[in-house]
Protein backbone atom coordinates (compact mmCIF):
# COMPACT_ATOMS: atom_id res chain seq x y z
CA UNK A 1 0.00 0.00 0.00
CA UNK A 2 1.39 3.43 -0.89
CA UNK A 3 0.66 4.83 2.58
CA UNK A 4 2.92 2.19 4.12
CA UNK A 5 5.70 2.82 1.59
CA UNK A 6 5.65 6.44 2.72
CA UNK A 7 6.38 5.54 6.36
CA UNK A 8 10.20 5.00 6.26
CA UNK A 9 10.77 8.41 4.67
CA UNK A 10 8.25 10.05 6.97
CA UNK A 11 9.79 8.42 10.06
CA UNK A 12 13.26 9.69 9.15
CA UNK A 13 12.00 13.22 8.49
CA UNK A 14 10.01 13.21 11.72
CA UNK A 15 13.00 12.06 13.79
CA UNK A 16 15.12 14.85 12.32
CA UNK A 17 12.42 17.43 13.05
CA UNK A 18 12.20 16.27 16.68
CA UNK A 19 15.94 16.74 17.16
CA UNK A 20 15.93 20.19 15.55
CA UNK A 21 13.09 21.43 17.72
CA UNK A 22 14.68 20.30 20.96
CA UNK A 23 13.13 17.89 22.39
CA UNK A 24 -18.40 24.02 20.28
CA UNK A 25 -18.73 21.49 17.53
CA UNK A 26 -20.68 21.59 14.22
CA UNK A 27 -22.13 18.80 12.06
CA UNK A 28 -19.59 16.99 9.92
CA UNK A 29 -19.65 17.34 6.14
CA UNK A 30 -22.09 15.22 4.11
CA UNK A 31 -21.10 13.01 1.19
CA UNK A 32 -18.51 11.00 3.05
CA UNK A 33 -17.10 7.52 3.08
CA UNK A 34 -15.42 5.77 5.97
CA UNK A 35 -12.17 3.86 5.70
CA UNK A 36 -10.55 1.99 8.55
CA UNK A 37 -7.12 0.38 8.95
CA UNK A 38 -6.67 -3.08 7.46
CA UNK A 39 -7.49 -6.00 9.75
CA UNK A 40 -4.70 -8.57 10.17
CA UNK A 41 -5.33 -11.98 8.64
CA UNK A 42 -6.50 -14.70 11.08
CA UNK A 43 -4.09 -17.39 12.28
CA UNK A 44 -3.90 -20.60 10.28
CA UNK A 45 -6.42 -23.27 11.36
CA UNK A 46 -4.64 -26.40 12.71
CA UNK A 47 -4.86 -29.45 10.43
CA UNK A 48 -6.84 -31.36 13.07
CA UNK A 49 -9.54 -28.69 13.16
CA UNK A 50 -12.28 -28.75 10.49
CA UNK A 51 -12.13 -25.67 8.25
CA UNK A 52 -14.81 -23.02 8.74
CA UNK A 53 -17.93 -23.48 6.65
CA UNK A 54 -18.00 -19.83 5.54
CA UNK A 55 -15.06 -17.69 4.45
CA UNK A 56 -14.06 -14.76 6.69
CA UNK A 57 -15.21 -11.34 5.59
CA UNK A 58 -13.21 -8.15 5.75
CA UNK A 59 -14.21 -5.57 8.36
CA UNK A 60 -12.52 -2.80 6.39
CA UNK A 61 -14.19 -1.94 3.07
CA UNK A 62 -12.05 -0.26 0.45
CA UNK A 63 -12.50 3.50 0.11
CA UNK A 64 -15.00 4.48 -2.57
CA UNK A 65 -13.84 6.26 -5.69
CA UNK A 66 -15.39 9.69 -5.27
CA UNK A 67 -15.53 12.60 -7.69
CA UNK A 68 -13.29 13.81 -9.22
CA UNK A 69 -12.01 10.21 -9.37
CA UNK A 70 -9.80 9.76 -6.31
CA UNK A 71 -9.60 7.84 -3.06
CA UNK A 72 -7.87 9.06 0.09
CA UNK A 73 -6.28 7.05 2.89
CA UNK A 74 -4.09 7.61 5.95
CA UNK A 75 -1.12 5.60 7.16
CA UNK A 76 0.09 4.85 10.66
CA UNK A 77 0.97 7.67 13.05
CA UNK A 78 4.69 8.21 13.68
CA UNK A 79 5.58 9.83 16.99
CA UNK A 80 8.79 11.34 18.36
CA UNK A 81 9.20 13.53 21.45
CA UNK A 82 5.56 14.65 21.43
CA UNK A 83 5.49 15.32 17.68
CA UNK A 84 2.97 13.32 15.64
CA UNK A 85 2.91 12.84 11.88
CA UNK A 86 0.75 10.74 9.56
CA UNK A 87 0.88 10.33 5.80
CA UNK A 88 -2.17 11.05 3.62
CA UNK A 89 -2.25 9.26 0.26
CA UNK A 90 -4.36 10.35 -2.72
CA UNK A 91 -4.85 7.63 -5.35
CA UNK A 92 -6.23 8.29 -8.82
CA UNK A 93 -8.96 5.65 -9.18
CA UNK A 94 -10.43 7.20 -12.31
CA UNK A 95 -9.71 6.74 -16.00
CA UNK A 96 -8.29 10.21 -16.66
CA UNK A 97 -5.21 12.06 -15.46
CA UNK A 98 -5.88 14.06 -12.27
CA UNK A 99 -4.03 17.22 -11.30
CA UNK A 100 -3.79 18.50 -7.74
CA UNK A 101 -2.07 21.59 -6.37
CA UNK A 102 -2.02 23.07 -2.89
CA UNK A 103 -3.01 21.59 0.44
CA UNK A 104 -5.52 18.91 1.47
CA UNK A 105 -8.65 20.32 3.16
CA UNK A 106 -8.73 18.67 6.60
CA UNK A 107 -11.17 18.74 9.53
CA UNK A 108 -10.78 16.81 12.79
CA UNK A 109 -13.91 14.97 13.99
CA UNK A 110 -14.83 13.52 17.37
CA UNK A 111 -16.16 10.00 17.97
CA UNK A 112 -19.65 11.19 16.89
CA UNK A 113 -18.15 12.59 13.66
CA UNK A 114 -18.74 16.18 14.62
CA UNK A 115 -16.14 18.81 13.72
CA UNK A 116 -13.85 19.77 16.60
CA UNK A 117 -12.73 23.32 17.27
CA UNK A 118 -9.23 22.59 16.02
CA UNK A 119 -7.34 24.66 13.44
CA UNK A 120 -5.53 22.91 10.58
CA UNK A 121 -2.87 25.24 9.17
CA UNK A 122 -1.29 25.11 5.72
CA UNK A 123 2.42 24.31 6.00
CA UNK A 124 4.10 21.91 8.42
CA UNK A 125 6.45 24.68 9.62
CA UNK A 126 3.50 26.01 11.65
CA UNK A 127 4.08 23.02 13.95
CA UNK A 128 7.58 21.71 13.17
CA UNK A 129 10.24 22.07 10.49
CA UNK A 130 10.13 18.88 8.39
CA UNK A 131 12.34 19.64 5.40
CA UNK A 132 11.04 16.87 3.14
CA UNK A 133 7.48 18.23 3.36
CA UNK A 134 8.03 21.95 3.88
CA UNK A 135 8.41 22.99 0.23
CA UNK A 136 5.94 25.41 -1.44
CA UNK A 137 2.94 23.87 -3.23
CA UNK A 138 3.55 22.60 -6.75
CA UNK A 139 1.26 21.18 -9.42
CA UNK A 140 1.23 17.37 -9.20
CA UNK A 141 -0.07 15.31 -12.12
CA UNK A 142 -1.39 11.90 -11.08
CA UNK A 143 -1.98 9.29 -13.77
CA UNK A 144 -4.68 6.60 -13.35
CA UNK A 145 -3.51 4.27 -10.60
CA UNK A 146 -0.87 6.76 -9.44
CA UNK A 147 -0.62 8.60 -6.14
CA UNK A 148 0.22 11.90 -4.47
CA UNK A 149 1.09 12.29 -0.80
CA UNK A 150 0.84 14.84 2.02
CA UNK A 151 1.63 14.81 5.74
CA UNK A 152 -0.51 15.89 8.71
CA UNK A 153 1.44 16.90 11.83
CA UNK A 154 0.63 18.01 15.37
CA UNK A 155 2.10 18.16 18.86
CA UNK A 156 0.66 16.34 21.84
CA UNK A 157 0.87 19.02 24.53
CA UNK A 158 -1.51 19.19 27.50
CA UNK A 159 -1.38 21.97 30.07
CA UNK A 160 -5.09 21.98 30.98
CA UNK A 161 -6.90 18.64 31.07
CA UNK A 162 -10.28 20.41 30.91
CA UNK A 163 -9.65 21.64 27.35
CA UNK A 164 -8.10 18.58 25.74
CA UNK A 165 -9.30 17.85 22.18
CA UNK A 166 -9.53 14.20 21.16
CA UNK A 167 -10.20 13.33 17.54
CA UNK A 168 -11.35 9.93 16.29
CA UNK A 169 -11.63 10.73 12.57
CA UNK A 170 -10.37 13.19 10.00
CA UNK A 171 -12.51 14.48 7.13
CA UNK A 172 -10.27 15.06 4.12
CA UNK A 173 -10.81 16.47 0.63
CA UNK A 174 -8.11 16.82 -2.04
CA UNK A 175 -8.95 20.54 -2.09
CA UNK A 176 -11.67 22.84 -0.81
CA UNK A 177 -15.09 22.20 -2.34
CA UNK A 178 -14.36 18.62 -3.43
CA UNK A 179 -15.90 15.40 -2.11
CA UNK A 180 -14.67 14.43 1.34
CA UNK A 181 -13.51 11.13 2.81
CA UNK A 182 -13.97 10.36 6.52
CA UNK A 183 -10.99 8.33 7.72
CA UNK A 184 -10.54 6.72 11.14
CA UNK A 185 -7.57 8.35 12.88
CA UNK A 186 -6.74 9.02 16.53
CA UNK A 187 -5.70 12.67 16.83
CA UNK A 188 -4.40 13.92 20.19
CA UNK A 189 -3.29 17.55 19.97
CA UNK A 190 -3.92 18.05 23.70
CA UNK A 191 -4.94 21.67 24.13
CA UNK A 192 -2.67 23.15 21.47
CA UNK A 193 -5.76 23.53 19.29
CA UNK A 194 -3.90 23.18 16.02
CA UNK A 195 -2.44 20.83 13.43
CA UNK A 196 -0.62 21.53 10.17
CA UNK A 197 -0.63 19.85 6.78
CA UNK A 198 1.92 19.80 3.98
CA UNK A 199 1.09 20.44 0.31
CA UNK A 200 0.50 17.53 -2.04
CA UNK A 201 3.71 16.16 -3.52
CA UNK A 202 4.74 13.28 -5.75
CA UNK A 203 5.66 10.19 -3.67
Amino acid sequence: MQARRLLPTLASALAAAAVLTGCGTTPAHPDQTVARPDVSAPDMVPATTPPPTTPPTSAAPSPQCLAPGVTLSVGEVDAAMGLRAVGITLRNCGAATYTVQGYPDVDVLDADRRVLDVTVLDGTSNVAMIERYDAPPKRVTVRPGGTAVAVLVWRNLTTDAATVAKGAYVSVAPAGGQARHVLALDVDPGNTGRLAVSPWTAP
